[in-house]
């Protein structure tokens, strides 16, 4: 089966009229910033829309820039100061978003690995998990091309 390519912007309205009826929407996820949680074009997430319940370590969707120029982005909440929000992607080294609470529109409840193989971001293991590699932000940029550079990665990474 091949691939259909649609711009972003219409993908992306047409991702946000589903949420907005209270639908959940499976997307696949493009690009290395939030490796190695979530590896693109390999894995999808399953988003639902961004309410209030947002906190730290949220995986969410949101929009940088001015429209119609800008980008929709996963990364996940750094931190939360009213209506000020700090995001940072897990396979990113330095910088960091502030987005206004209105420009998420989205929240991961769900990652399937390859396609099929269902974990919850919520769960307290993967929890854990995002705290521990926040914590290894020094040492992340190490980390991240050794696993870059292990042998079941190389072949996935190189498609790119």
């Amino acid at each position: 089966m091949g691939k259909i390519v649609v711009e972003n912007e219409v993908f992306f309205t047409h991702v946000r009229e589903m949420l907005d009826t209270g639908r959940r929407v499976t997307i696949p996820v493009k690009g290395y910033s939030m490796l190695p949680f979530i590896r693109g074009e390999k894995d999808l997430v399953v988003l639902e829309k961004a309410g209030g319940d947002l906190s730290e370590g949220d995986i969410v969707l949101f929009y940088v820039g001015e429209e119609p120029h800008g980008r929709y982005i996963l990364h996940r909440i750094l931190s939360i100061d009213g209506n000020r929000v700090e995001i940072m992607g897990d396979g990113v080294i330095g910088s960091r978003e502030r987005v206004a609470r209105e420009r998420i529109y989205a929240k991961v409840v769900s990652i399937l690995r390859n396609g099929k193989r269902e974990v919850d971001p919520e769960s307290l293991r993967e929890r854990r998990k995002a705290r521990l590699w926040r914590k290894l932000l020094p040492v992340r940029r190490y980390l991240l091309f050794a696993y870059r550079h292990l042998p079941w990665n190389r072949k996935w990474l190189k498609k790119k």
